[in-house]
């Protein structure tokens, strides 16, 4: 099919990373954000500003793990080198770590659906809308993503040889990420399952060891940091409660019209009181003590929702995997803004599908990996069903999987188109 011949490939491609850099290039050198209704980047630049200026990881002087250290901390490197221009460097570098994204993603599908696999995956990820809108947002998603995509790598190494070397990459790029994105703190988990349940059983417990210890070693000082300056009182992380709350009372985590109210009768405060650096945040407890508050009267906002829990529920996980909140609550944006999110959410979901027949394909070619890869997505979405749940949260842990199974489904779409008579489920040595 259409991959196969060399040419459309070559143009595809070629096109695909053209598009990639008019995107990047199009944005506004003095705005945070592009074809965005608004987000945590303002944020991630206000505690890089902080970091810049001697005031540590802090909100008016007060010391906060609201949010991880990484992304704030890069963004305080790019202000340093790069003064009032960082912006547009930061947005070259998410687009070179765009393509190093797609590219890691294509090397997995070599590896499991072969040639045809890794030109399709290709493909599907630089015209994947999500990972393009990435690109240009000064957010955590983009590198995350990236992390992401060798985790997945290290992670089908790990399966097929188990060896030391893909441990330790395991447990790295864990650790690295859950500085990126707290979500990120459930992937040394994963990879330790991966090393327990992989096909080769010597040396099981150095190669668990080296994963966890790798993992902690590298989250460690921030941990020493908190543990210094919230004494016995938090060691990761002070978003949890929070995340809770709005789990709960604004699942998108968008403040839509109202939500700022709901949030504030449930909790007595909400993130934009804590995120600043206006001497109203003085006013305030200590983030420990507004933590603590937030994840007691979690269990009274759910007993209050009875049965509503369900469809509740239903709405997140559909926020999370169809991304029904990128068009369906976006009342407050433009019509041309709406229209370009529906566009992007239709071929999403055009990719899934071809995602879903290339799991099926993964079943019967590697049904080993296709458990892991089932248990992952499903340990995914358990781990965030009590929180928040939509598009931006799902992007960087779950975008290279899918765009992975893509190209294998397209392999098996293509057989299925040449052979219509016999076992669309062959060996990955033919499809190859």
């Amino acid at each position: 099919m259409l991959f196969k011949h060399t040419w459309a490939f070559l143009l595809l491609v070629i096109l695909g990373v053209l598009f990639r850099l008019g995107f990047v290039l199009a944005a506004d050198s003095r705005q945070l954000t592009f074809h965005s209704g608004g987000s945590d980047a303002p944020v991630y630049a206000l505690l890089a500003e902080n970091l810049l200026l001697h005031k540590g990881f802090t909100y008016a002087g007060q010391p906060s793990a609201f949010r991880p250290p990484g992304y704030p901390s890069l963004l305080a490197g790019f202000m340093e080198v790069f003064g009032h221009h960082y912006i547009t460097a930061v947005r070259v570098l998410q687009f070179i770590v765009g393509l190093l994204t797609v590219v890691t993603c294509a090397t997995i599908a070599r590896r499991i659906f072969g040639r045809e696999g890794q030109r399709a995956t290709l493909v599907f990820g630089l015209y994947l809308p999500t990972l393009i809108f990435s690109t240009a947002q000064l957010m955590t998603e983009c590198v995350s993503t990236f992390l992401t995509a060798l985790f997945l790598l290290f992670l089908v190494e790990q399966q097929e040889r188990g060896d030391g070397r893909s441990a330790c990459g395991l447990g790295l790029i864990a650790g690295l990420e859950s500085l990126m994105r707290f979500n990120a703190a459930i992937l040394p988990f994963f990879a330790l399952g991966a090393v327990i349940g992989g096909r080769r059983k010597g040396s099981v417990v150095l190669r668990s060891a080296a994963v966890m210890l790798l993992a902690a070693l590298v989250v460690l000082p921030w941990m020493i940091r908190n543990a210094s300056v919230f004494p016995g009182h938090v060691l990761y992380a002070t978003h949890t409660g929070a995340n809770a709350v709005q789990g709960v009372v604004n699942t998108e985590g968008r403040t839509q019209p109202g939500d700022t109210e709901k949030l504030k009768a449930a909790m007595g405060w909400c993130v934009q009181d804590l995120e600043t650096n206006d001497s109203a945040r003085l006013a305030l407890p200590s983030e420990t003590d507004l933590n603590r508050h937030a994840l007691r009267v979690v269990p009274q906002l759910w007993r209050e929702q009875g049965w509503n829990a369900v469809p509740l529920l239903a709405k997140k996980i559909a926020d999370f995997w169809l991304s029904t909140d990128q068009f369906l609550h976006t009342q407050s944006l433009p019509a041309t803004e709406r229209a370009i999110r529906i566009a992007g959410v239709s071929l999403y979901w055009i990719v899934v599908a071809v995602a879903m027949g290339g799991l099926h394909h993964l079943r019967k070619t590697r049904p080993d990996l296709a458990a892991w890869v089932i248990l992952y997505l499903v340990g995914i979405t358990l781990v965030h069903l009590p929180f928040v749940m939509n598009t931006r949260l799902r992007i960087p842990l779950v975008e290279p999987l899918i765009i992975v199974l893509a190209g294998g489904g397209w392999v098996r779409l293509d057989y299925l188109i040449r052979h219509r008579h016999q076992d669309p489920d062959l060996p990955v040595a033919v499809a190859e």
